[in-house]
């Protein structure tokens, strides 16, 4: 892959050349920084992997929705899988062609379905034979013609957090492939719908390229099963799921994550969609807050800082693990040190029993690999303020979203009384 995003110039923990220090002195902590042009480079790495097959690359707007980001992948040839009404708008909104986007999510409501087909989008994944039923009766009263991909469950063991894992038979995704095939061969009964593709996604944060090309075999023998029963299948959706190293693990290159979940498609003529999301924005992402706070507790050292599990849900929610480091290097003396946030639950914890340069009070630290399902997790618990995005490029910083206000949030619940 490529070299850290964020990196020690000069012992100033930067990105693009800015110096993160110099966006703390001026936009209140906690926060969002990104670094678009990565994300780009990422992006483009990508594209160059899946040369020589036709393909489209539908970003997951689920893991970083900032238009910031957005917009530089739309231009340079980026779809959009969304997965709720909101999604669908931003992207249009964003000037993307409905024809580069695909809808999925296993609840869709009518009205969503219906926003969906006025829009005209590429494809609609669908999760269930009572959905099919649905959409093709919203396409009647319509008046349009609809294409579907059948979302399968193959249930292939992704290797990953069971909270992650899409594609095992206790999921909650997808449909069972006997299942699949007979809706396949029943295609007739839908008048409104063209059954276009078929389609896969097994889980996240996959660092293994045996399950993301054992997904595509069998994605290519039903394309082969169903053809051969006279059903014309003209695109493949992979899913998304490439990992990154959070920890330094080893995780695949672009080249053979393309090479393996190529190889048993290549043959079928067919348009290759993938849903790349968090190995585009994870690493060109951190969440920077403020040391409030040093206390020992029963001889175990606590950091608390400023930000909590409303700001970054990752690692509550299933032990997620994020390298936390100071925005200054310097010579200190080393301890273990739980990382801790203000929010009021036991499990507001970033990091547990880490060796850090011991941090004080008032100082900055950055969570790094923030950028997928960060912000886009982001709540108000606690009636908390959601943080501010910044963006950093030329040279300097601009922030992209304000950080909501304590006034704002209470206008808010006061509105709600009313």
């Amino acid at each position: 892959m490529t070299p850290d995003v964020f990196r020690y110039e000069n012992d100033r923990l930067s990105a693009a050349g800015v110096p993160l220090a110099e966006v703390a002195r001026s936009v209140p902590t906690p926060f969002y920084v990104y670094d678009p042009a990565s994300a780009l480079d990422r992006f483009r790495s990508l594209s160059r992997a899946f040369e020589g097959v036709p393909h489209l690359h539908c970003v997951a707007l689920k893991a970083n929705s900032q238009p910031a980001l957005l917009r530089p992948l739309f231009d340079e040839g980026a779809g959009a899988e969304v997965v709720s009404g909101a999604e669908l708008a931003l992207a249009l909104a964003l000037g993307l062609s409905p024809s580069r986007i695909v809808f999925s999510g296993v609840g869709k409501t009518d009205r969503e379905l219906a926003s969906g087909i006025a829009a005209e989008v590429l494809m609609f994944l669908v999760e269930s034979e009572a959905e099919l039923r649905a959409l093709d009766s919203l396409a009647v009263e319509a008046g349009r013609k609809v294409r579907v991909a059948l979302r399968l469950n193959p249930d292939i063991d992704a290797k990953t957090h069971p909270h992650i894992a899409t594609g095992v038979a206790t999921a909650k995704f997808g449909i069972d492939p006997h299942e699949a095939l007979k809706l396949y061969l029943r295609h007739r009964e839908f008048a409104n719908v063209d059954f276009a593709g078929v389609h896969s996604h097994i889980g996240s944060q996959i660092t293994e390229l045996g399950p993301l090309a054992e997904n595509a075999r069998a994605l290519s023998s039903l394309v082969r099963e169903l053809r051969e029963s006279g059903v014309e299948i003209r695109y493949v959706d992979i899913g998304g799921g490439l990992g990154i190293p959070y920890r330094g693990e080893s995780t695949p290159a672009f080249g053979a994550y393309a090479e393996g979940v190529v190889k048993p498609l290549r043959e079928l003529g067919v348009t290759l969609l993938t849903e790349p999301g968090r190995v585009l924005f994870g690493p060109v992402g951190a969440l920077v807050a403020r040391v409030l706070y040093v206390k020992r507790v029963h001889g175990r050292e606590f950091a608390v800082l400023d930000a909590g599990l409303n700001d970054l849900l990752r690692p509550a929610l299933y032990g997620a693990y994020h390298r936390v480091v100071p925005l200054a290097r310097r010579e200190r003396e080393v301890r273990t040190f739980d990382v801790v946030g203000a929010v009021c639950e036991s499990s507001d914890v970033f990091a547990r029993d880490r060796e850090l340069p011991a941090p004080e009070r008032g100082e900055h630290l950055a969570i790094l690999d923030a950028g997928a399902y960060g912000f886009a997790m982001s709540s108000n618990y606690n009636l908390r303020p959601r943080p501010a995005e910044v963006v950093v490029e030329d040279g300097g910083f601009r922030v992209v979203r304000e950080a909501e206000t304590e006034a704002s949030l209470v206008a808010r619940e006061l509105g709600r009384a009313r």
